[in-house]
């Protein structure tokens, strides 16, 4: 009887196997927004292309997906949905030489339009000591809200593939450009677009 029983629980279990490996491959796709879920690479692209050639993305191209992070000063900031001003998120490391070039220039930046646009620096840090990213920060004189990813959900959310990143989202909430490390002429033009209402 017992071993009758066995059999019957592992029939039901393999019979579940299916439909449990349809949601867990569901939930990682990539998708177009909201909370926990993926960027869409394939319309990213789309995007990037359009902010390369000086044009502007339609609305509701991509979705910037959703996520909220503790803030070094113990704050929550969250990520996603309209607001008041267009943002500018920084991915970085402290480890990272190109992140430590770009940041000067976002600094910049930063003074000149803070009234018009916010400006998120987030640190993957995973690998990252507390003293090396608050080093980081004092050297570089930052005052924007500095966000600790300290699991890799934003950076896996937004596809992150190389430090230094950068996102410029629109009040709405979607994505109207993304790269790495450019000029700091072209970045303080993509930053004065974005900062237009």
């Amino acid at each position: 009887m017992k071993k009758m029983i066995s059999v019957l629980v592992g029939i039901m279990l393999l019979s579940c196997l299916p439909f449990y490996l349809h949601l867990a491959n569901k939930s990682t796709e990539p998708s177009s927004g909201g909370e926990g879920q993926r960027l869409d690479v394939h319309k990213l692209e789309s995007i990037v292309n359009l902010a390369s050639s000086g044009e502007k993305a339609g609305k509701g191209d991509v979705e910037a997906p959703s996520f909220t992070l503790k803030a070094l000063d113990g704050s929550y900031h969250t990520i996603g949905g309209k607001r008041e001003k267009p943002v500018v998120i920084h991915f970085w490391a402290s480890w990272c030489e190109a992140c430590s070039v770009e940041v000067a220039t976002l600094r910049k930046l930063y003074g000149q339009y803070k009234n018009q646009v916010d400006f998120l620096g987030i640190n993957v840090s995973t690998e990252e000591k507390p003293e090396n990213i608050e080093k980081f920060v004092k050297q570089n004189n930052l005052k924007y809200p500095i966000l600790l990813d300290e699991h890799k959900h934003a950076a896996d959310l937004y596809q992150l593939h190389a430090l230094p990143t950068v996102f410029l989202i629109d009040k709405n909430g979607f994505v109207l450009d993304t790269f790495h490390m450019v000029d700091p002429l072209e970045l303080e033009e993509k930053i004065k677009h974005l900062a237009e209402p």
